[in-house]
């Protein structure tokens, strides 16, 4: 019988080390896929509204180097909290184990991320494999007395990466107030437990999903659940909220409160700067550009310090902060003034995600100001030293944002750029010459969106901003840009580049003609992939105007042979017309207007948004013929 026994476990210790073998994954889990989730599990246990514990244990098979990103060996502390527990094992191909890491193995670290100082921590590990595939699994625990976020729950979290199985538990036995949001869980059949004191989500089987270019944010098509203490601490701060009004309140009380006070030598200053302006905006701006001028970016995360701005004195005596405590400043300057304005939460980048009105939680990533005048509302960026007064751009334009009123919290949007506003208008003179060399002088204006990509040209240095150009137009032989002027009109948030450029060999010969593309700067070059089984929605975020108008004086001895027909293409995407003219006998005109329209358009249009780009890429490309006259 001892034997039997023996037997049975020296089966189970088998079994146990070839639990995560490679030929054990499903094939439609390997199918795109540069790794696979084995086993994700999160497991909060809420002691009571100021204890939590988060368990969290990860297993990732690693199919390729590609996959290596989806291990992620590290947790998070602070002075609040600590890493109870912390393991990693490693698995080869066939599931045997061949690493073991100890809590000892771990580096401790502080988390700078651009701070010039941060209480805030982690453990990590850095593995690197002899070779993949292999198995990665990671295990921490880390009890916290803030209580403020949550861990969501994302079982498909990266491009390229299946999901075997992800559990999501929650462990509420005193029933401390909380709230949920629940995105796309009925598509994926995730089982969902809830009863009191206790709440279970799990789902199985994830294919994984390739990026899709001008998709929507990964939230809109994958299982996320989202969830919050109506009542949380946070940094020894007992915190109840059940509305963004509460929200708000709680905000102005510890957080905004008593930290406006200015030295009564500034705020002389700020008056004197303002002295006989009776427009308001323009006392605004005033002061928006003195608090520009005044300071530089530092970001300082201690504790509460990491929600709660520097007070505006400190500000105003050393000069440096981050986005909160320019904020703060800028706010109390404008008080001083008699300006009201509103600390306003945002959530930060391209993507434009609103703060969800369903979920009364601390959200966002970033703080701006907001005015509001009688006849519009400003909205102002104080982090950066550069940008216009009243200039979101793509980072926190056309999104749901939070402005901190004395009444509470109040949801507000952004102005969204239009079409016609995101514009780029080129002009250009140029001259060609026998020796197929190119030159001339040409002028861009560019604002909207467009504008944030090009008004830090003015502060680069000379040889920077001549390296910018020739990847810009990487398809001008031997570019060379002799002069470059910049005027950066920043009341009218307009950027002009003037510059003198020269380039060779830019037309092709054949026999006693010469090949030349009109369309000399921009060209769209890049052309989307075609995938007949496109997953997700087409999403053009922000419309965009592109106008070049080109002069060009033929080389001495040439004529205008032949052309090509005007080009027109009109689609819901966009629209596109090119067309070249004889001036006269020595010069050609070439016109391009060139319209991308913003809006969500069904997964089927993605094989007709291909064919527009590609056309307009060929039509970019077109050439016209010069002959040489006879003599």
């Amino acid at each position: 019988m001892k034997y039997f026994f023996k037997l049975i476990f020296f089966l189970f210790a088998i079994l146990g080390h070839a639990q995560y073998a490679v030929k054990d994954i499903p094939e439609s889990l390997m199918q795109e896929a540069n790794a696979v989730i084995r086993q994700q599990e999160i497991s909060i246990t809420l002691n009571d509204f100021d204890s939590m514990t988060t368990y969290t244990k990860m297993v990732v098979t690693v199919l390729n180097r590609d996959g290596m990103s989806a291990v992620s060996p590290v947790a998070f502390y602070d002075e609040d909290s600590s890493v109870k527990d912390i393991k990693a094992f490693v698995y080869d191909s066939k599931g045997k184990q061949i690493k073991k890491f100890k809590k000892k193995d771990f580096t401790d670290m502080s988390v700078s991320d651009g701070n010039l100082y941060s209480d805030d921590k982690m453990m990590v590990m850095d593995y690197i494999p002899a070779k993949v595939p292999y198995t990665f699994e990671f295990i921490s625990e880390v009890k916290s007395k803030s209580t403020a976020f949550l861990p969501l729950w994302n079982p498909s979290p990266i491009y390229g990466v299946s999901t075997q199985k992800s559990t999501y538990k929650i462990i509420n036995e005193k029933e401390v107030p909380l709230l949920s949001k629940k995105y796309n869980l009925e598509q994926f059949r995730a089982t969902v437990k809830e009863t009191p004191g206790h709440y279970k989500y799990e789902v199985e089987n994830i294919p994984a999903v390739s990026k899709e270019y001008l998709s929507p944010h990964y939230t809109e098509f994958t299982p996320i659940v989202k969830v919050a203490l109506k009542e949380f601490r946070l940094f020894g701060q007992y915190v109840s909220v059940s509305s963004w009004e509460e929200f708000g309140k709680w905000q102005n009380e510890y957080l905004l409160k008593d930290i406006e006070d200015l030295p009564k030598e500034t705020i002389a200053k700020i008056a004197s700067l303002v002295a006989g302006v009776k427009d308001t905006k323009e006392k605004a701006r005033i002061i928006y550009e003195f608090m520009q001028n005044k300071t530089r970016y530092i970001s300082v995360q201690v504790g509460i310090g990491g929600w709660k701005p520097t007070p505006a004195k400190e500000v105003d005596k050393l000069g440096y902060g981050d986005c909160k405590a320019f904020t703060n400043y800028t706010k109390a300057l404008l008080k001083s003034q008699g300006i009201d304005s509103y600390y306003t939460i945002v959530d930060s980048g391209s993507s434009g995600l609103d703060i969800d009105e369903e979920f009364v939680a601390i959200q966002g990533n970033h703080v701006f100001l907001t005015i509001p005048l009688a006849e519009e509302k400003l909205f102002l960026e104080c982090t950066s030293q550069r940008v216009p007064f009243n200039y979101m751009g793509d980072s926190t334009d056309d999104r749901k944002v939070l402005m901190i009123t004395d009444e509470g919290g109040v949801i507000e949007k952004t102005p969204a750029y239009t079409t016609k506003t995101n514009s780029q208008k080129l002009t250009a003179q140029l001259t060609l010459k026998e020796d197929q060399s190119i030159s001339g002088n040409l002028n861009e204006v560019t604002q909207g969106v467009l504008y944030g990509d090009k008004y830090e040209l003015e502060t680069i240095e000379k040889q920077v901003v001549h390296s910018y150009y020739k990847e810009l137009w990487s398809h001008l032989n031997n570019l060379n840009v002799a002069e470059s002027f910049f005027v950066n009109d920043k009341r009218n948030i307009i950027f002009s580049e003037k510059l003198t450029i020269e380039a060779t060999n830019y037309t092709s010969l054949a026999g006693d003609r010469l090949l030349l593309m009109p369309n000399v700067f921009n060209r769209l070059s890049y052309i989307p992939i075609p995938k007949k089984e496109r997953s997700q929605e087409v999403v053009l975020k922000r419309g965009k105007t592109f106008s070049d108008v080109i002069e060009i004086t033929l080389p001495e001895g040439y004529s205008f042979e032949v052309g090509f027909e005007p080009i027109t293409i009109h689609t819901d995407f966009g629209s596109y017309m090119a067309k070249v003219e004889v001036l006269n006998g020595s010069k050609i005109l070439y016109t391009r207007d060139f319209t991308l329209n913003n809006g969500t358009y069904g997964k089927e249009k993605y094989v007709g948004f291909v064919a527009f780009i590609n056309a307009i890429t060929k039509a970019d490309i077109s050439k016209v013929v010069l002959v040489k006259n006879k003599e």
